[in-house]
């Protein structure tokens, strides 16, 4: 059993017997171990499925790290982008060209969150309205945690290699054997996918379908959000990283990435990723609106995933937010009175 296995048990029970969440899939990682557990049920009624192995959930925001800021990391490696690089010099019609692809990666572009109203938008007029937002604040003077950064770069891929989908499944799902990872999940077997939200406008619950509404206008298919996957595609995305971009013998993400990590630290982010403490870039996660979660421990050489749908069937159920943070807490080895 791994350190703090059994406080992570803890929270995940007592956030079930709370109703912060139905259900959850999760594991603890180490360079060479791993253990991964199954609580609970996917919801209520109909969907009283037990959790089980192999099912997939809506990422959400692990899209941004899992997906589009590794392809970014290789890409910068294999010297096809720079940091300092503006987003004007790939995508034509945006109202502040002179934004850079670090700036976008650290959430530093000065950009707005979001984009209100998303359901008055149809595809053609939401990306105008991304590509025209003005800034809130000039770049690089403040963290503003933003959608749009992360959809400029998912653009941004697709300029390059063609098509975005296709890119992250060639370049990264397809060497990490995630097999069950990608946009728009086969709809064959809906019931080992994990349900959203309930929503009248879409019909009901959402199950097998982008929860956010931004990717769903865009097909399913964006840089900052559409991705679905399994704690088992996760587990070797999570062991590549701590086995130095390595997995099965191949240089997935190159060891520079590791440097430019480490080097662009601001804010308490790096290239993508949230940093948990110091050293900079060595301790790296990120969540997502749907309840997922992910921490990265380099220095010890272990990881946490945690896969939820906090918000069946509505997302103002937010009980499960400060138990997804307990939980992390407890994986980077601080106690609960520590957290206090």
């Amino acid at each position: 059993m791994m350190q703090n296995s059994q406080a992570i048990a803890d929270l995940m029970r007592g956030a079930i017997a709370d109703q912060a969440v139905y259900g959850v899939s999760y594991a603890l990682i180490g360079k060479n171990e791993n253990e991964s557990h199954f609580l609970g049920f996917q919801g209520e009624k109909a969907d009283a499925i037990p959790i089980e192995a192999g099912m997939r959930y809506d990422l959400a925001s692990l899209t941004k790290v899992i997906g589009t800021n590794s392809r970014i990391l290789q890409l910068l490696a294999a010297g096809k982008l720079r940091l300092q690089d503006p987003i004007g010099r790939f995508i034509s019609g945006l109202d502040k060209p002179e934004i850079t692809i670090r700036q976008l990666l650290q959430h530093r572009s000065g950009l707005r969150a979001d984009i209100a109203h998303v359901w008055d938008f149809d595809r053609s007029s939401l990306i105008k309205a991304v590509k025209q937002m003005p800034q809130l604040c000039p770049a690089d003077t403040k963290t503003i945690y933003s959608d749009l950064n992360f959809m400029l770069l998912g653009w941004l891929i697709a300029k390059i290699d063609g098509d975005l989908s296709q890119s992250l499944q060639e370049h990264l799902f397809k060497p990490l054997d995630m097999t069950d990872t990608g946009y728009n999940p086969d709809q064959h077997n809906l019931a080992n996918i994990v349900p959203t939200e309930y929503q009248a406008q879409r019909g009901g619950i959402i199950r097998g379908v982008v929860h956010d509404g931004k990717a769903r206008l865009l097909d399913g298919i964006s840089g900052h959000a559409g991705l679905f996957s399994t704690v088992k595609d996760l587990t070797h995305f999570s062991q590549m990283y701590l086995h130095d971009g390595q997995y099965q013998g191949q240089q997935i993400l190159p060891s520079s990435a590791f440097q430019l990590l480490s080097d662009n630290v601001a804010g308490g982010r790096t290239l993508g990723w949230r940093c948990w403490s110091q050293p900079a870039g060595l301790k790296l996660w990120h969540t997502g609106f749907t309840g997922t979660s992910i921490a990265l421990d380099l220095v010890n050489q272990k990881a946490f995933i945690c896969l939820t749908n906090r918000v069946y069937p509505t997302r103002e159920n937010k009980r499960w937010l400060s138990w997804r943070l307990m939980a992390i807490h407890a994986f980077y080895g601080q106690s609960a009175m520590q957290m206090q």
